[in-house]
């Protein structure tokens, strides 16, 4: 099967939840595992003002911490999960991850941050994983023999140094992960319609990932790059079965009215998590 084949049929699907004002997206085929919680945070139900409003999850913008530990706490109340169980990512648009554990809970939010680090591993199920995004991919992972779970920050360098793949052997390194059992999925990012960059990244990403599709026109000098398709191929090349990965399917972009986007917006926009626990 060609590779661009193999992105194109991956089953996509979410469902958002409300509740108090609160939005939550959930993955449909990760939805269907009894071992975990997931989700990932919209802009609903927050207290942060505009142009933030409401639901803004980073302490980096020019929004109030006590708005932004509120939000924590209102989302995590609505996702029925203890907001100090959160360990923080410390994304640098890299491919460095790293396993955590219960002595890390907090770090990020209400104690220290991690090591820099753009993908966070662990078996432990007293510990919930968190990512920031406001067009960057999401990446989750699921062992479901050995019960070890990962979560990637995938912006478009990362992407391209193949943070998905890394922490797949990670998980390998650390939980002997057979990728073979690894359920994948991935939550909203930028789309391939609407990521324009410099054409030389456009080749780059060719080059990189041997797929000539993931790579689109765009005005002269520029070309629109599928960052989704790149995080599916490099989890495929990792070794995970095609019919074990999926996605929500969401443009940030694209859904000014529930999802935050970086480059909508300008950089004057707030952000977005995303969260995966194991069920103990």
């Amino acid at each position: 099967m060609m590779k661009q084949q193999a992105f194109e049929i991956i089953e996509r699907g979410y469902t958002l939840c409300e509740n108090s004002g609160v939005g939550i997206l959930y993955c449909d085929a990760f939805s269907r595992i009894p071992d975990i919680e997931h989700g990932f945070s919209t802009r609903l139900g927050g207290v942060s003002p505009a142009p933030y409003d409401a639901m803004n999850l980073s302490l980096t913008r020019d929004d109030s911490k006590e708005n932004v530990l509120r939000n924590y706490r209102i989302f995590f109340e609505e996702a029925g999960i203890n907001v100090e169980t959160a360990v923080l990512v410390n994304h640098e648009h890299g491919s460095n991850v790293i396993r955590v554990d219960k002595a890390d809970c907090g770090r990020g939010l209400f104690r220290e941050s991690l090591p820099l680090c753009d993908g966070i591993i662990t078996d432990d199920p007293a510990v919930t994983l968190v990512t920031l995004h406001a067009d960057c991919g999401c990446v989750y992972l699921f062992d479901p023999v050995n019960r070890a779970i990962g979560l990637a920050h995938a912006g478009w360098k990362g992407t391209f140094k193949r943070i998905a793949q890394r922490m797949v052997e990670r998980m390998k390194e650390k939980f002997s992960s057979d990728p073979a059992n690894i359920i994948a999925s991935l939550g909203p990012c930028i789309c391939k319609n609407c990521f324009e960059v410099d054409e030389r990244i456009g080749n780059d990403f060719i080059a990189e990932f041997s797929c000539e599709s993931i790579k689109m026109s765009g005005r002269k000098g520029k070309a629109f790059v599928d960052i989704e398709a790149a995080l599916v191929i490099q989890l495929i090349d990792a070794g995970i079965d095609r019919k074990n990965i999926s996605s929500m399917g969401l443009c940030t972009y694209e859904r000014s009215d529930i999802l935050y986007s970086y480059r909508r917006d300008k950089g004057l926009t707030g952000a977005m998590i995303g969260y995966l626990k194991l069920r103990r």
